[in-house]
């Protein structure tokens, strides 16, 4: 028998004054998803949020930000921007502002850095090849590899030790030539002995995910996953992709497909169909999950032990344990979001909390669950949320909001609030939310460390005023800086201890910012300079 989610009055407005402290007061916790046998499962197949399930909420599909960095990238110490019509990288140091002009390739376009080391990888589009860049404070040393025609998409394993290029049809732009479907280049970025591997997968690469390990990386085509022994490959190797679907015709409008971080299982979540569909990818075998509506979000927690799918039209939320060794049955855990309306979650990188949501306008609150108790606690906010950006190791989290007519009829106060634009801090144990106000939406949101900050890139349309906003997350006070130009992007340097700012200015321009004394130093002339010969 399943027991309703109640949302007690108390509860509710503590949660509102922002300083809920009961996490567990919302909801009744995980039960045993009843609906999970072959007898309701052999209907569930064309089941849809919309009609089949005997949901119909009447509300738009969820919209889930997705962030695309792009240039310039930052190391632990210095900032990499590609000046693509140069042909050259400009690196700036984040302890002595130097600039240097690092020539690379025909027209360098995607940058990543090497994860915990100053060094980086650059498409160079126009030459067919990687650029592999290391740098001291004193030098930089490139090693260049060929790699497949046209190729705008790069996915770094987590070590350091290998890169996959590949071209991505969604990223490419009208009239860009038309890259290789169904090949990858797998870069060695051993130092000294680098070198690219042609590999045949599965058709249309849509994403490369690696093992925590960098042993292996799994690369979701249309196809299926084509699984890459990354120390093991040769030039020229076929690697089949291993299906996802038990029908082999399966041709879904849309699809979310996610791995986990030791390989094991792949989980697919497909428009149309209440369930999900688990693939242990070792044996190649595919576990059929029932559900009681149609997924809107899939997340895995960052260990990979568990998906967790929101059911937005059924106001439920479902967990499901992926253990190590495969099996041909995977029972979700249900739980309810009561009067919630949420589509969407974002996971805390301890695997503890996750943060219920919604996309759709004018509706303003959100939920914090405990994973492991499977239990809801609602939070009433002042704004519609956009998106919902979790910050690593202190349990903090950051609504961004947009204007948009909230419930009711709000008074003169609550209808300038949303009217504008801003930003809610949230502390995840207490519940506890601050709302700030700002002229425009902010840009970009970085993150640093020691101590924790967000810093807000606030561009002035009227071109006046531009600011980055510093906003302590133990303290949820904030602080503007001035910027001399309009900011574009903002990166921080883990070991120098700065932001850098990027902005757009006719020579080229940055502003680092120290995140513990606040002192700011800015860089002018790096584009004049790097059109010199």
């Amino acid at each position: 028998m399943r027991i309703q989610f109640a949302f007690l009055l108390a509860t509710f407005l503590l949660a509102c004054a922002g300083c809920g402290s009961d996490a567990t007061a919302g909801g009744a916790g995980w039960w045993p998803n009843e609906s999970n046998s072959e007898d309701v499962w052999a209907g569930a197949e064309d089941m849809t949020s919309d009609t089949s399930t005997g949901y119909d909420t009447g509300l738009p599909p969820e919209k889930e930000k997705e962030t695309d960095f792009g240039a310039p990238q930052g190391s632990p110490n210095y900032v990499y921007i590609p000046a693509t019509a140069e042909d050259r990288i400009v690196r700036v140091s984040g302890n002595s502002l130097s600039v240097r002009l690092i020539d690379v390739g025909d027209q360098p376009t995607v940058l990543a850095v090497i994860p915990n080391q100053d060094a980086a990888v650059v498409i160079d589009y126009g030459s067919n090849e990687v650029a592999v860049i290391r740098s001291t404070e004193t030098q930089d040393t490139v090693a260049y590899v060929p790699v497949l025609p046209y190729c705008n998409a790069l996915a770094m394993d987590p070590t350091g030790k290998f890169a996959v290029v590949f071209y991505d049809h969604a990223r490419a732009q009208t009239g860009d030539p038309v890259g290789n479907f169904q090949s990858v280049t797998v870069v060695d970025l051993t130092a000294g002995k680098e070198l690219g591997l042609r590999v045949s997968v599965g058709f249309r690469p849509r994403s490369v995910a690696f093992t925590a390990d960098g042993t292996r990386a799994l690369v979701v085509t249309d196809d299926g996953i084509s699984v890459l022994e990354l120390a093991k490959l040769t030039d020229g190797q076929i690697v089949a992709p291993i299906p996802i679907s038990k029908n082999p015709l399966d041709k879904p409008a849309s699809r979310e497909v996610l791995t986990t971080n030791n390989g094991n299982w792949a989980i697919v979540r497909s428009s149309g169909k209440a369930g999900l569909t688990a693939v242990h990818l070792p044996t190649k075998t595919i576990v059929e999950i029932p559900l009681t509506s149609e997924p809107t979000d899939l997340d895995l927690l960052p260990d990979g032990s568990a998906a967790l799918a929101m059911l937005r039209e059924s106001k439920e939320v479902a967990f499901v344990t992926l253990p190590k060794d495969v099996t041909d049955t995977l029972p979700a855990m249900i739980a309810s979001t009561g009067e919630l309306v949420a589509g969407l979650a974002r996971i805390t990188d301890d695997g503890k909390t996750a943060v219920l949501y919604t996309s759709v306008e004018g509706i303003e609150e959100i939920a914090i669950l405990d994973i492991a108790e499977g239990t809801v606690l609602p939070i009433l906010l002042r704004k519609t949320v956009d998106d919902v950006l979790l910050v690593p190791g202190a349990r903090k989290a950051i609504l961004v909001h947009k204007p948009g007519d909230g419930p009711g009829n709000p008074d003169e106060t609550d209808q300038f609030v949303d009217d504008s634009q801003g930003y809610s801090l949230l502390d995840l144990d207490s519940g506890y939310t601050a709302l700030v106000l700002t002229p425009v939406k902010p840009l970009e949101i970085g993150l640093s460390t020691g101590p924790h900050k967000a810093w807000f890139l606030l561009k002035d349309p009227k071109g006046l005023s531009h600011v980055v906003q510093e906003a302590d997350l133990t303290s949820f006070q904030y602080t503007d800086h001035e910027l001399g130009s309009a900011p574009e992007h903002v990166r921080f340097l883990s070991k120098a201890m700065q932001m850098a700012i990027t902005q757009t200015h006719p020579s080229g321009r940055i502003t680092f910012v120290h995140t513990q004394t606040g002192l700011a130093k800015t860089v002018t002339g790096f584009e004049l300079n790097g059109q010199l010969p």
